[in-house]
C-alpha cells in the first residue's frame, strides 16, 4: 500500500515516531556521518534539519525531543523527498570517485543495515497509527495464507557444550555482536514454534493477568496501572488489530505485541523458562538462516505445517530472551561519534533475538541483538519457552 501524507505525519503515542521523521532521520544518518565526513566540498541541505532529525546522538549536538516529533508539521512531506533525493545523488557520486575507500564502504553498509531496521520500525508505528485511528484502515490487502494445525516440535542441545557466542565472520555487524566469547550451555530444550494465540487465550482463562505470583513485581505494576489483560491490539478475545486491519484470532497463530513481564509471566504459568540469549543464538546458529521473514510477504506471524518445522528457526517473531542487554568482555563500541549506536543503551533493557516477519533475510544472523524495555510490546514480539533435560 502506497501511504498517504496524512498517514506520514501523526504520532500516535511517545514510543511512536511519524514515518516522515523515519524517511529524514535515515536521510540524515547519511549525511551526518559519511557526507559531512568524507566529503569536505558538501554542502548542506538545511542547517535546521541536525535538530529536527537526530535521534539521540548528544556529541552532534542538541535534537528535537521523541516525544515532539508529531508537531513537525514543517519540513513538508515534499521537502523530506526532496532531501532524500539530495543526499542518495551525493552519496552515489561520493561512491563513485572513491569506489575503494574501504572506510568509505564500511559506513555505507552500516547506513544501509541502519535504514533496514527503520524500515521494520516503519512497520511497527504504522499498525500503532492505523490501529488509533477510530476507522481502524489496513494496511495492506490481505493474502491468502491457511495457517496449518500442527503437532509442536522442540529442538534439543543434549549435551553440556562450551558454545562460542558473538559475530566470528568478517562481514558487517554491530558493535555489540562483539567481540566473540565462550560460554558453557547445560543440556536443554527449546520450542520451535512459538506460544500460540490459543496457548495465550488458555493463560487469561486460567486468570493469568489476575494472579500476582506468576509476575515480577514492576510487571505487576505495570499490567495494573495501565489496565493490561490481553497482548496488544487484541480488540478482544476473538478479534485484533493487523496490518491487513481487523482480523479474527486464530489459535494457531503465534501471539504477538507481548511484553517482557508478559512473557515471563506466562513462563511462570507453564512452570518453565525463556531460553537466556546464548541457548536462544546457538538454536539459531544450529538451523538454516530460513523462515517467515520479509521476503516471505506475509507481514504477520504465521503457524507452519509439519514438514516445515525444520525451516522455521528465524523469523515470524522477534524472540524475548532473560538475558540483560549488557556489553561483552572486552567490548569496544564504534569509534568517534557512532559510538553512541548502541552503547548508551546497555541498561535495563533485554535481549531479543532471531528476527520477525519484518525483517530482511540478509539482515539477520544468530549474534543479532535486538533490545527494548521490559514494558514494550510495540515491537512484532512473542516468546518460545525452554526447559531443562537432565
Amino acid at each position: 500500500m502506497k501511504l498517504n501524507h496524512e498517514d506520514m505525519v501523526v504520532q500516535s503515542d511517545g514510543f511512536v515516531s511519524p514515518i516522515k521523521w523515519h524517511l529524514a532521520h535515515t536521510t540524515w544518518f547519511f549525511e551526518t556521518f559519511i557526507l559531512k565526513k568524507l566529503n569536505k566540498k558538501y554542502k548542506i541541505f538545511d542547517k535546521s534539519f541536525n535538530y529536527l532529525f537526530n535521534s539521540y546522538y548528544n556529541k552532534i549536538g542538541l535534537y528535537n525531543p521523541k516525544s515532539k516529533r508529531g508537531l513537525l508539521v514543517r519540513p513538508t512531506i515534499k521537502k523530506v523527498f526532496e532531501y532524500r533525493e539530495f543526499v542518495n545523488k551525493e552519496i552515489s557520486n561520493l561512491l563513485i570517485k572513491n569506489i575503494d575507500n574501504s572506510r568509505l564502504l564500511n559506513l555505507i553498509e552500516l547506513g544501509i543495515n541502519h535504514e533496514q531496521q527503520h524500515q521494520e520500525l516503519i512497520l511497527m508505528d504504522i499498525l500503532n497509527i492505523f490501529y488509533n485511528c477510530p476507522l481502524k484502515p489496513s494496511y495492506k490487502i490481505k493474502k491468502k495464507h491457511k495457517d496449518a494445525k500442527r503437532h509442536k516440535f522442540t529442538w534439543s542441545n543434549k549435551e553440556k557444550i562450551n558454545f562460542k557466542y558473538g559475530y566470528i565472520d568478517n562481514k558487517f555487524s554491530y558493535d555489540n555482536e562483539g567481540p566473540s566469547g565462550e560460554m558453557e550451555l547445560n543440556p536443554f530444550q527449546i520450542n520451535i514454534d512459538f506460544i500460540t494465540v490459543g496457548d495465550w487465550k488458555n493463560f487469561i482463562e486460567d486468570g493469568g493477568y489476575n494472579i500476582p505470583n506468576f509476575w515480577l513485581s514492576d510487571g505487576w505494576d505495570f499490567i495494573k496501572r495501565n489496565e493490561i489483560n490481553m497482548p496488544m491490539y487484541w480488540i478482544d478475545k476473538n478479534h485484533h488489530f493487523t496490518l491487513y486491519g481487523v482480523e479474527k484470532l486464530k489459535n494457531s497463530q503465534p501471539v504477538s505485541n507481548i511484553s517482557f513481564y508478559e512473557a515471563y509471566a506466562y513462563s511462570k504459568y507453564k512452570k518453565q523458562r525463556l531460553p537466556t540469549e546464548f541457548e536462544l543464538e546457538y538454536f539459531l546458529k544450529s538451523n538454516r538462516k530460513s523462515g517467515n521473514l520479509l521476503e516471505s510477504n506475509n507481514f504477520q506471524p504465521i503457524s507452519f505445517s509439519n514438514k516445515d518445522y525444520l525451516n522455521n528457526a528465524y523469523g515470524n517473531l522477534w524472540c524475548w530472551t532473560s538475558s540483560y542487554y549488557q556489553p561483552y568482555n572486552k567490548f569496544r563500541a564504534f569509534k568517534d561519534d557512532l559510538g553512541e549506536y548502541n552503547e548508551k543503551f546497555m541498561c535495563n533493557q533485554f535481549v531479543l533475538k532471531g528476527g520477525s516477519f519484518a525483517t530482511p533475510k540478509n539482515h539477520i544472523r544468530s549474534s543479532y541483538r535486538n533490545f527494548y524495555y521490559p514494558h514494550d510490546r510495540w515491537q512484532f514480539c512473542g516468546l518460545r519457552l525452554v526447559k531443562e533435560i537432565n
